[in-house]
Parts: C-alpha cells; sequence; structure tokens
C-alpha cells in the first residue's frame, strides 16, 4: 500500500509545473519527500491514544521526539488537567427474561463501573429526555434505555448536560444507564454520554440499534429483565495531559504567530488512524517541510498536537486559556481533523474576508493539487479544535475532505492504518505545509481578529446549521 501511495505521490508531483511561488515548491517537495505516511505508521502502532492514558503519553513523547528529529529547537510538552483519567477493561451484557441472550455492549467513555459481580434489574425505555418527565419517573432499581439520538440542546434537558442526566436520573433511583448508537447491524462507535472527561453519576453502556429496538418491542408486550456489568479503571482524582508544542520562529516578525494545529488523542476501539493520525501526520509532515526551507518564512509558525479533543476539544481550549495574552498576536489558526478522503479545500467558518485572503495566497498550489474550493460553513465549527480560536475571534481554517465513507469508520474497530488512502494523505500534507507557509510568509495581515459580537453571532448561526 505505501508503494502505490509513495509511486501516486511522485506522479502527481512530477506532473505540476515548475513552481512560481515558495508555497508551490514546498507543495512539490512535500509531495514528493514527504514522511506523513511513516508519521501514521509509527503512531498507530503505539496504538489508541485515549486522553490521560499512558498510551497518550507515550504519544506525546514520541511526537516531541519527531519535531527535535527535524531540527526544531523550541519543542515542549504543556500540562493541562482532566476531571479524571478512565479506561475501560471488560463488559457484558444479557438479556435474561424474557428470553436468555447476549447483548454487545460497551461502556461509555467515562462511566464508572457497576458493584462487584454487576446488576440485574428490569429495564425501562424514556419516551423523553426531558429532565422533569424523568424527575417524575418511578426508575427506582431499574435500568434505563434512553431514547434514540442526542438530547436536544434545550434548557430543559441542561443542553446535553452528561451531569445534568446522570443526576436526574440517580435522583429518580436508576441503577444504569443504557444508550443506543446510532449505527446500522449493531455497530458501535466509541463515545461518551458527554463532555468534558467528567465521571457519569451511574454506570452506562452503549447498545447496538438493533438490539436496543429489539427491546423496545419487547418491552411493548410486557417485562425486560438484564444483567450489566461493566468494568473500567478510573483515576481516583485529576489526570495530567500534555499538548506537545514545537515552533519555527519568525524571521522578521517573530512575535507574530500562525498556528497549525491537529489533536493527538484517540478513542479506543480501533487505532484512532483516520481520527487523528492522519492529521497529526499533515502536522508533522508541515513542520518538516517548513523547517527543510533555505529560511523561515516572516512570522513564527506554532505546531500543535491537542489532548482531550474527544472529551470537548480540552487541550486546545486549555491552550487558549492559558495562553488568552497571547492570542492577540495569533494572525490564523489551520487545523487538520478531517480523515484522508479526497482533500477538497479548506473551510474558514463565517468569515468570507479569511477565505478571499487566503484564496489569493494559495490559488496556484491549491488548483495544481485539486484543493482549490473554500467554504464558510460553520456546520462543524465547534467539533473540533479549531472551536476556541474560532470563539476567540481568530481566523480559522479547517481542512475539508470528502467525508462520504469517513462514518464508516469514525470511532470504530476499523479506523486503522488500512484504511488511509497514502495519496490523500500526501496531499492533504502538502495543502497543510503549504497553505501554513504562505499565511506566515505574507506581507500583511489576513483578516482582523473579531469582536465579542461578532463571534456571538457566528456562534448562534452555527447553532442552526
Amino acid at each position: 500500500m505505501s508503494r502505490v501511495g509513495g509511486l501516486a505521490a511522485m506522479i502527481v508531483a512530477l506532473s505540476l509545473p515548475q513552481a512560481g511561488s515558495a508555497g508551490l515548491g514546498l507543495a512539490r517537495s512535500s509531495m514528493s519527500d514527504g514522511k506523513s505516511l511513516e508519521y501514521v505508521r509509527e503512531l498507530t502502532a503505539i496504538g489508541p491514544r485515549l486522553s490521560g492514558s499512558a498510551s497518550y503519553q507515550r504519544s506525546a513523547e514520541w511526537s516531541a521526539d519527531r519535531f527535535r528529529a527535524m531540527g526544531l529547537t523550541r519543542v515542549a510538552l504543556e500540562p493541562f488537567t482532566i476531571e479524571r483519567g478512565w479506561e475501560r477493561v471488560s463488559a457484558r451484557g444479557r438479556i435474561v427474561a424474557p428470553a436468555n441472550r447476549p447483548l454487545h455492549v460497551e461502556s461509555l467513555g467515562w462511566s464508572p463501573s457497576t458493584p462487584d459481580g454487576g446488576v440485574e434489574a428490569d429495564v425501562v425505555a424514556l419516551e423523553t429526555f426531558s429532565l422533569r418527565a424523568i424527575a417524575s419517573s418511578s426508575l427506582r432499581g431499574r435500568i434505563v434505555l434512553l431514547p434514540e439520538g442526542d438530547p436536544p440542546g434545550d434548557s430543559d434537558t441542561v443542553a446535553r448536560s452528561t451531569r445534568g442526566l446522570g443526576v436526574t436520573l440517580h435522583a429518580a433511583g436508576a441503577i444504569a444507564i443504557l444508550s443506543q448508537d446510532s449505527d446500522p447491524d449493531n455497530q458501535l462507535s466509541a463515545r461518551g454520554l458527554g463532555f468534558g472527561a467528567v465521571l457519569s453519576d451511574l454506570p452506562a453502556a452503549q447498545i447496538g440499534r438493533e438490539e436496543a429496538q429489539t427491546i423496545r418491542e419487547e418491552l411493548a408486550h410486557g417485562r425486560v429483565r438484564m444483567s450489566l456489568e461493566l468494568i473500567n479503571r478510573v483515576t481516583p482524582g485529576a489526570a495530567t495531559v500534555n499538548n506537545v508544542i514545537a515552533d519555527i520562529p519568525g524571521r522578521d516578525r517573530p512575535d507574530e504567530w500562525v498556528i497549525v494545529g491537529a489533536h493527538l488523542d484517540s478513542w479506543d476501539f480501533g487505532t484512532g488512524a483516520q481520527d487523528n493520525a492522519t492529521g497529526v501526520a499533515m502536522v508533522l509532515e508541515a513542520a518538516r517541510a517548513i523547517a527543510a526551507q533555505k529560511e523561515p518564512p516572516r512570522r513564527s509558525i506554532r505546531f500543535a498536537l491537542w489532548g482531550g479533543e474527544e472529551q470537548g476539544q480540552l487541550g486546545s481550549s486549555a491552550y487558549a486559556l492559558a495562553h488568552a495574552s497571547d492570542l492577540a498576536r495569533v494572525v490564523a489558526v489551520v487545523n487538520t481533523d478531517a480523515g484522508t478522503g479526497r482533500v477538497i479545500g479548506w473551510t474558514a467558518p463565517g468569515r468570507p474576508d479569511l477565505i478571499r485572503a487566503v484564496r489569493s495566497l494559495t490559488q496556484d498550489f491549491l488548483n495544481e493539487l485539486g484543493a482549490a474550493t473554500f467554504d464558510e460553513s460553520l456546520r462543524y465549527a465547534f467539533q473540533s479544535d479549531g472551536a476556541p480560536f474560532i470563539l476567540a475571534g481568530i481566523p480559522t481554517l479547517d481542512l475539508n475532505a470528502d467525508d462520504a465513507t469517513y462514518e464508516e469508520i469514525h470511532h470504530k474497530a476499523t479506523d486503522t492504518i488500512e484504511r488511509v488512502d497514502p495519496h490523500n494523505l500526501a496531499v492533504g500534507a502538502a495543502v497543510v505545509a503549504a497553505t501554513a507557509h504562505e499565511i506566515a510568509d505574507a506581507a500583511g495581515p489576513l483578516a482582523p481578529r473579531l469582536d465579542r459580537r461578532a463571534v456571538e453571532r457566528l456562534r448562534k448561526k452555527g447553532d442552526r446549521e
């Protein structure tokens, strides 16, 4: 697979016309000599990278070593804390009445374990997420099957609050939670009940869609009783997680910054290849390619690999808070978290002014790489590590790739290196490297930082999309 991908990358690179700009030359160099697939191989060999786990820390140290091997001298691990560290150990579920049969279940992230030996209880299926309705229900000693989908973001459900839902169910007497997965054929996608690396109040498991539907059908005709045993490893207190930071100082304006980032953490069913070892590899390749240039760009570039993204952009948010006084000097943020579908171009959420500026800097190499489409959609604006920077008003770009088949492996056991497209990975890495370089080397600023009112308008528009 790597040989085919390398050959394809060389063919594309050799077919490009003679470079007419630094960006195009950099893109060509990355396509022909890049190491993005090598980085994905090494990172996925470490295994899943759940925030707060030993394997996550190994991946952070590995990343720092790779930056140093490129000649970057300003490399650091920047710690932040999460409320608890968590890892799954085992999960077992079984219907014991009306008929005895096993269920395919897994713990939801940051769920506590069941009591020793598990629990056995009748199942009740909720029809609504309303906290008022739940509070008035009699759930004493029951295992609760939640309604399909996510709680709506209204005040009655405390805007998807894990703590609010868990507290209410616990107070109503429930002893465990079942949450239906949305994928077909009883597939499970690793996820939590909510965000924030906060331990839920009740043991909580996810269950396949068809099995959940079967339970509901059986409940319509009578009683359903099940046993559930969840064993998880939870730290007794807060856990430390490290963001990885590496800098290339600018030659003229070293106090102005472009941040190029991707999240290093992953869920734990697969090895997190597409989500997000590929994004990490693009950031590492951008650092390698730019560091290999004869001179650095005008502005400094900070390469950042974030922890805790899967629990709600915890690492990037911690960085934005810790570096709040420095954000005024950040001219742009470039984020890559799109897997290796065909690279389309860039999304600049809600920022047509940013699109105009970036297009003028990048059109030559983006056209050559077939990745020259820009859009300003806010659909995914607050679902990855660009979010805290968008909320700070900073011009932010998200790499945009065709996601038609992305959900087939997203957070699943199939998210392994075998599903990575080497050619699209190389194109994405070249796009990230060349775009970051051209922004950092631009003569003037790209677009202004938005004030609080403008950010709030963007956030509300994003909620509607």
